[in-house]
């Protein structure tokens, strides 16, 4: 049986070239295999196989262990897809040595490893030419290229043609060639010298035109259904050829200058007519396109855990976020398994995951993917260095306290710094900033003015750790407009008030001295003498009213 299975690969050997990545494929049933000859890391190689609906090859039996010695042509490693689960350490109990099959699983009957070093990191296999032995790789290392399996739901034998025909298959996936026995569906055959064009759909050859949504029918250049039909539509200045795909080159042709934005067409009574690519709808002059939304109701991608994404013309169909495409299905992608975006603890979800932190730690506020050490205290016991006991480590918001030569750390009272405009609350490891009335608060500790038509109110304080590069020396001054302006007017109010003050006294002053030169004897008889002293007596109102009068 063995034998057998090993002849049927080997007729079915071919190479060909896509891109600079050359590659040997074989195919038996439902399964192909392929062999890419493209530097690059695990994680890359998984994408690469994955973009046309496959995976890495798992390697379970002695079977596909000698497709990968046919597949291999040159020397050099090549990544297969086995990998040990981000976090864990090799199990020399285990076959797999606790690694786990791209699928998530670690069956198998069959495992070659070559030398192993028991080392706990991330660590992926590949194989090699020489000895196809299993080698363990850093899965960031680029190595030579990388092994494919793809399996399809349904395959077409290969066309019968006469001795003076040839035929060319190639398949959804980038290979091609004449000697082909098994052909998954989706593949195209060229049939020279006439040209005739086929696909395999359903297990059976279709000739072109088939049906438009499946690489345009076939046509060389536009396929539109008229009546339910498919059928291939040439440019201005075009024909249709006889095999019905392709377009030759023709003398004054009526569609040249009609004017269709999209498609000119010939109706059966030699009539002209426009039409519009799929995902357009013809407008009301008969000759413009519009674009219409394809996603409209959730018909066109009925799929479980499909999605419509509309786009201009037309719309495709793609699995929703947390799910990956496998097999035309749409399964949930265990981001856990392969570099899993949490720094610490990841739990898979369908269609999404958890991150967790380790006892002693807590997610970042940045970024809850991510963990940062935690003392839900005053004080906690530092983390140090065991080789060296005098480099140690706190959370933030904390400092390294000795006592009786044992490190701790001491939380940060961030209000005695003026971290905050207003009011200040001191948290373990952080604090709260809160306005007065009418003030919000911005940026997590400055308090601006709310507007009138706002209200009043406590703004709702706000709980961050404090910032490294908001010193109190850095802050704006924290008199506000308003304030400002208060103080302004109340200096101009007090110099005015100032000023009057020194404008009364000496007025009053040059009343009680008199004038400056000695005064003559006049004519009501009296004599008057400067009187010189220190302090002048307040003028009674009986002496104030004789002088005046």
């Amino acid at each position: 049986m063995r034998d057998l299975i090993v002849m049927v690969f080997v007729t079915l050997t071919f190479l060909m070239r896509v891109g600079e990545a050359k590659h040997n494929a074989y195919c038996e049933g439902n399964h192909c295999f392929a062999v890419f000859q493209d530097p690059v890391d695990f994680a890359t190689a998984q994408k690469h196989c994955e973009s046309n609906n496959g995976q890495l090859m798992t390697v379970r039996s002695s079977e596909s262990q000698y497709i990968i010695s046919i597949l291999i042509g040159i020397t050099g490693d090549y990544w297969i897809g086995l990998r040990l689960p981000s976090g864990q350490c090799p199990d020399s109990a285990s076959d797999l040595r606790g690694y786990r099959w791209i699928t998530g699983d670690n069956s198998t009957d069959f495992q070659n490893w070559g030398v192993i070093d028991n080392v706990c990191s991330s660590k992926c296999v590949s194989v090699s030419k020489i000895d196809l032995n299993w080698t363990e790789q850093s899965c960031d290392t680029e190595i030579d290229g990388y092994l494919c399996e793809y399996n399809f739901p349904s395959v077409c034998k290969r066309i019968d043609i006469k001795s003076e025909e040839s035929v060319l298959y190639e398949t959804t996936f980038g290979f091609e060639g004449d000697d082909l026995l098994v052909l998954p569906m989706g593949s195209t055959a060229t049939v020279n010298p006439f040209d005739s064009k086929y696909i395999c759909l359903s297990e059976q050859w279709m000739q072109a035109p088939w049906t438009c949504d499946v690489l345009k029918g076939g046509c060389e250049d536009e396929c539109l259904s008229i009546n339910q039909q498919p059928v291939c539509i040439c440019p201005p200045g075009k024909i249709l050829h006889d095999n019905k795909f392709t377009c030759v080159v023709v003398q004054n042709d009526p569609c040249l200058h009609f004017g269709c934005a999209h498609v000119c067409y010939q109706k059966n009574d030699s009539s002209i007519a426009c039409m519009c690519h799929h995902g357009y709808a013809l407008a009301e002059d008969g000759k413009k396109c519009k674009d219409i939304d394809d996603c409209f109701d959730d018909s066109q991608c009925p799929g479980q855990n499909y999605e419509c994404v509309n786009n201009i013309g037309g719309f495709k169909c793609r699995c929703q976020n947390g799910f990956k495409m496998m097999n035309d299905v749409c399964i949930d992608d265990d981001e856990c398994y392969m570099d899993g975006p949490c720094e610490h603890i990841c739990e898979n979800t369908l269609g999404s995951y958890n991150c967790s932190c380790f006892e002693g730690y807590i997610a970042t506020r940045k970024d809850p993917n991510k963990c940062q050490r935690h003392c839900p205290f005053e004080e906690c016991l530092a983390e140090c260095d065991p080789n060296d006991p005098h480099q140690c480590n706190c959370p933030e918001g904390y400092l390294i306290d000795v006592r009786n030569e044992i490190r701790f750390c001491m939380d940060i009272n961030e209000c005695d710094n003026g971290y905050c405009e207003h009011n200040c609350t001191n948290t373990y490891g952080g604090h709260m900033c809160s306005c007065y009335e009418e003030f919000d608060l911005v940026d997590g500790w400055k308090c601006v003015e709310r507007e009138l038509s706002e209200g009043s109110g406590f703004t709702t304080p706000s709980d961050f750790i404090t910032p490294s590069v908001k010193y109190p020396t850095q802050r704006p001054s924290t008199v506000t407009a308003g304030g400002l302006i208060g103080i302004i007017v109340c200096i101009v109010i007090v110099v005015l008030v100032m000023i009057f003050l020194l404008q009364h006294i000496l007025k009053r002053r040059n009343k009680l001295e008199g004038p400056s030169a000695p005064k003559t004897q006049g004519d009501d008889g009296h004599d008057l003498e400067q009187v010189r002293t220190e302090k002048y007596p307040k003028p009674s109102m009986d002496r104030n009213f004789k002088q005046n009068t």
